[in-house]
């Protein structure tokens, strides 16, 4: 099949949105799909052509996914859906299926596709906020839905997306490429927890800073950057950049993803899974909805220093990390690999 990618963010970290878009392209093309990729995500742009997409750079404007730019895009709209039809109108040969990433190209380039017998699907990785909830242009939204397929990265995701009056929500959850390293847990009380996140409040990590005061056997490695300032101590390391994500993996004996607002999916507690490292994440994080609780790893009331600080004590039993090692990663061989995610990715294109 012939797909197409459409990425034109606000802006654009390696997040995970990126990489998981990156993952399915390259799987794609491993399966003898071909694939493209159109829009202004740099990053989407320079790694896409490192694993053979075509990339093609293009520039239509903000998205509506602001106050101004909501109110912006009544003018806007027109000269930016021009640049789209021009933008296919121009390509060699229509592709048989595309996947939209971003707002604009949804409202904007999906009835153009659909005239075209083009099959359309809207993949959601953003986390909903007032930014698409109180979006005056939801309502264009939710009757262009009923002719796509939208994608949801976790279940928790789906069901708020449905409750928006988006229509045809299917839930296929991320996906993590098979690791080099398997973890051994330790036999000790004393541990040391891991953080992959970005530093912004909505993560959650001064939450899980506030959780290991008084803690005198843990350490907390934090692996990330951004606005909000956490600070260096002999308990809590920050890290801003690894050259593998593996040598954080290597030096921790829990993987803790502490989010207090809505995260769709939650990759770094999948990654974490498939090495064997027990996991601890909040009932905001997609992903809490897979596992069970004192099971597969540890789900903590999200916003709560208490819950989370009760988390980790039990992390520090031996026997119940190897139990949540154990079953974690059995979970997640099961329902969070790159092959399972392509699988039923290729399932809806064929539908």
């Amino acid at each position: 099949m012939n797909i197409l990618f459409t990425r034109f963010p606000l802006e654009s970290l390696f997040g995970g949105a990126e990489v998981q878009t990156l993952s399915l392209m390259k799987s794609l093309i491993v399966r003898g799909h071909s694939v493209s990729f159109v829009g202004s995500c740099p990053v989407l742009l320079v790694e896409g052509e490192k694993i053979q997409v075509k990339t093609s750079q293009i520039h239509i404007g903000n998205p509506p996914v602001t106050k101004w730019d909501a109110f912006s895009f009544v003018w806007r709209k027109r000269a930016m859906k021009k640049a789209l039809e021009q933008m296919m109108n121009n390509m060699s040969s229509m592709p048989d299926i595309i996947c939209m990433v971003s707002l604009s190209e949804k409202i904007l380039l999906t009835p153009f596709a659909l005239r075209k017998g083009i099959k359309v699907l809207w993949i959601e990785h953003d986390s909903v906020g007032r930014w698409l909830r109180g979006n005056p242009w939801l309502s264009t939204i939710c009757k262009l839905s009923g002719s796509v397929t939208t994608v949801c990265v976790s279940e928790l995701s789906a069901e708020m997306y449905r409750s928006m009056g988006y229509k045809n929500v299917q839930c296929i959850p991320n996906g993590v490429a098979p690791p080099t390293y398997r973890a051994t847990p330790s036999s000790s009380t004393s541990i040391t927890l891991g953080c992959i996140a970005r530093l912004s409040p909505e993560k959650g990590v001064h939450v899980l800073v506030d959780a290991i005061k008084n803690m005198a056997s843990v350490r907390l490695i934090i692996n990330g950057k951004g606005s909000q300032k956490i600070e260096d101590s002999e308990q809590v390391q920050l890290v801003n950049r690894v050259h593998d994500i593996d040598d954080i993996y290597r030096k921790i004996d829990v993987l803790v993803l502490p989010s207090i607002e809505n995260d769709p999916f939650g990759l770094v507690v999948a990654e974490a899974m498939l090495r064997g490292i027990p996991v601890i994440c909040t009932t905001a994080c997609g992903i809490s909805k897979y596992l069970k609780s004192g099971v597969s790893g540890l789900v903590a009331k999200a916003g709560s220093t208490v819950a989370l600080h009760d988390a980790i004590e039990m992390m520090q039993d031996p026997e119940t990390r190897q139990l949540l090692s154990e079953n974690g990663r059995m979970l997640a061989e099961k329902h969070f690999t790159v092959e399972r995610m392509v699988d039923q990715y290729e399932e809806l294109f064929s539908v």
